[in-house]
């Protein structure tokens, strides 16, 4: 699973002093639970920024087509630095069949130990979720009176929050590891990451993995002399 993750933003008139500081200033989580009546399952958070520093904006802007070249370079970077308000849409990928990650038949190391093959798509589900984020983040910065409205698309990899493929649970047949990270298969691997997550949940995913891996230390403290068993 992946945090696909659309940038809606816009410019306005006050200036943000976005440069300085954590770039977050508010969360919403309106539209993270399920509500049938919008075509999918789960949903997401609204991640709201004050925009970015200068050579975020100069790199971005000339990017999207927002900043040209010559005569009126520095005359258009003027009026959007310290002006860009943004809001990310962090969408619960869930984990779907064809998303996988399995030994390539071919492809080996120099030991002989074959590579690992990475298969992902983005779901229907998670592509409808994206499109309604995409929305109420446009409808949000034009009532705000927000100038150049503009939506990114999800890009495979980005934010790079990879997660999923070894997910915790009791059933062997059904998780790859315990309830407290302990591989079924291999009694001495512990896995203490965001792949043992069975959702990849609509928010950033570093406080749960702290979360998690601080659970898991103190049950393998808890349990040392019958670790392996």
């Amino acid at each position: 699973m992946l945090h696909p993750w659309p940038i809606v933003s816009g410019y306005v008139e006050e200036a943000l002093d976005g440069g300085r500081a954590p770039i977050n200033t508010m969360w919403s989580k309106q539209f993270y639970e399920t509500d049938l009546a919008r075509g999918f399952v789960r949903g997401y958070t609204l991640q709201f920024g004050r925009g970015t520093g200068p050579a975020n904006e100069a790199i971005t802007s000339a990017a999207a087509g927002r900043l040209p070249w010559g005569r009126d370079h520095h005359r258009v970077y003027r009026e959007l630095l310290g002006h860009r308000v943004g809001i990310g849409v962090a969408c619960e990928d869930l984990p779907e069949e064809h998303n996988r990650v399995t030994l390539d038949p071919v492809l080996k190391d120099s030991n002989g130990i074959p590579a690992p093959r990475i298969a992902y798509t983005i779901s229907e589900n998670t592509r409808r979720m994206m499109e309604h984020g995409i929305g109420r983040a446009e409808e949000i910065l034009t009532e705000a009176g927000a100038t150049r409205v503009q939506a990114s698309r999800t890009v495979l990899n980005s934010p790079g929050h990879l997660l999923g493929t070894a997910r915790m649970g009791n059933d062997p047949e059904r998780s790859v590891v315990n309830g407290w990270g302990r591989c079924h298969d291999v009694k001495n691997l512990f896995i203490v990451d965001g792949s043992i997550w069975v959702t990849s949940g609509g928010v950033n995913p570093t406080s749960t993995i702290q979360a998690l891996a601080l659970h898991i230390a103190y049950q393998m403290k808890q349990r040392l002399a019958t670790l392996f068993d």
